[in-house]
C-alpha cells in the first residue's frame, strides 16, 4: 500500500475528508531511512494539506533547523503522526492533546505504514505522545526505536536542552545506521 493509499484509506475509514493531511512529496517516504512520528497533524498542515517541516508554523520550522543541524536531509525522511487526522478545535487554529483513545486508533494504521517503506531503518518517536505506541512498534517492526524531544516551542521552554539533544540524537542516527 503506497502512502497516498494509507491516507485515502484513512479518510474513508474514519469518514474524514481534509482532515487527514498527506506527507510531503518532497521527502523521502516510501524510500525513507527514517520514519518520524509526531503526536497529530497542527493547523499548519490542515491549511496546506500535508504534513511537512516546510509548514508555516514555529513547530515545522524548529523540526527542519534540527534534522538540517544534524545533517538529516529530506529524501531520508518521513514524517507522519501517531494520530493522523486533525485532533483540533474547529475553527482550525488550535489543537488539543491526543488522549490514550486517540492513539489506539492511530496506531491500527501504523502496520500499514511501516510495511510501504522497504529502507525503514529507524524509527523516531517526536513527543511523548507518540512514545506511547512504542510497544505496538516494537511487535511490528526491527527498525531501530528511538526518542526525541517534540521541537514544539512549549516543549523547548520547558527544557532548554531539547534542541541541542534532539540534534546529538539525529548526528548518532546518522552515523550509526
Amino acid at each position: 500500500m503506497s502512502f497516498a493509499d494509507l491516507v485515502s484509506r484513512i479518510k474513508n475509514e474514519r469518514g474524514l475528508a481534509k482532515e487527514v493531511p498527506g506527507f510531503d512529496p518532497s521527502n523521502g517516504n516510501e524510500d525513507a531511512k527514517y520514519l518520524f512520528l509526531l503526536e497529530a497533524p497542527g493547523p499548519g498542515a490542515m491549511n496546506t494539506g500535508m504534513i511537512s517541516f516546510d509548514n508555516p508554523d514555529p513547530t515545522a520550522i524548529n523540526f527542519r533547523n534540527q534534522l538540517s543541524g544534524a545533517g538529516i536531509t529530506r529524501d531520508k525522511i518521513a514524517i507522519w503522526n501517531i494520530v493522523p487526522w486533525y485532533i483540533g478545535n474547529v475553527a482550525g487554529d488550535g489543537i488539543r492533546a491526543a488522549t490514550a483513545a486517540d492513539v489506539h486508533e492511530g496506531m491500527k494504521y501504523l502496520e500499514p505504514l511501516i510495511a510501504a517503506m522497504r529502507y525503514l531503518r529507524c524509527v523516531v518517536l517526536v513527543g511523548s505522545a507518540a512514545r506511547r505506541a512504542h510497544m505496538h512498534l516494537s511487535r511490528i517492526t526491527t527498525a531501530r526505536i528511538v526518542t526525541c524531544h517534540h521541537p514544539s516551542a512549549r516543549a523547548h521552554a520547558r527544557n532548554q536542552q531539547a534542541t541541542n539533544e534532539n540534534i546529538e540524537l539525529f548526528c548518532h542516527l546518522k552515523n550509526s545506521l
